[in-house]
């Protein structure tokens, strides 16, 4: 009964090690960069919501200014008040909006490597443009800015796949399919009498 459960570990280990991207299994991979991409969301979207709720309490009193030391004393509380509330709510807004987007990413890209059977640079393009038309439709973007959302997710893809498949030609000096089957064309190419 152990070696069954030695060959089933096994097996899954292949299928992991088959799969993963930047040494990371995709299960792992798709939490940690979710988590991480959430929290680089809350900052931006903390500094940013903490920004315009300051600038906005300025803009609803700029005509009724205090005049006395408690008064400003007041004013300023309240003003903290009012960042610290607006940062939080930008977090939330930012952070769950980029989580998203990336868990709709790296989820995308690990459903194609299964669906095409090895990690290639083209599963990322694929799951960049993927990401992007969803979140074009999501956010009902016009056609002008849904075709350059199109285009980054495209260059976004293409340029995490190209990263992570030079990382895992680094590592394990085994070329993508894509540069092998463009060699082979090459070569049968220029091998060809003319």
């Amino acid at each position: 009964m152990a070696s069954a459960t030695e060959a089933d570990n096994r097996t899954s280990t292949e299928t992991q090690s088959k799969y993963e991207r930047l040494r990371l299994a995709t299960d792992d991979r798709i939490v940690l960069m979710t988590l991480v991409s959430t929290g680089v969301g809350a900052l931006a979207g903390g500094y940013l919501g903490g920004q315009l709720s300051g600038r906005q309490y300025l803009a609803e009193r700029a005509h009724r200014l205090p005049t006395t030391v408690s008064g400003w004393f007041f004013y300023q509380k309240w003003k903290n008040y009012r960042v610290l509330l607006g940062a939080m709510k930008g977090a939330v807004r930012y952070g769950s909006k980029i989580g998203g987007c990336v868990l709709a990413y790296s989820s995308i890209e690990a459903g194609v490597d299964r669906l095409v059977g090895e990690v290639q640079m083209f599963s990322s393009v694929a799951a960049g443009l993927s990401t992007a038309v969803g979140m074009s439709l999501i956010a009902r973007l016009p056609r002008s800015s849904a075709r350059r959302a199109r285009l980054a997710g495209i260059a976004v893809g293409a340029f995490t796949g190209a990263a992570q498949d030079a990382a895992r030609y680094r590592t394990t000096l085994q070329p993508p399919a894509y540069v092998v089957w463009a060699h082979n064309k090459f070569k049968a190419a220029t091998s060809q009498p003319i």
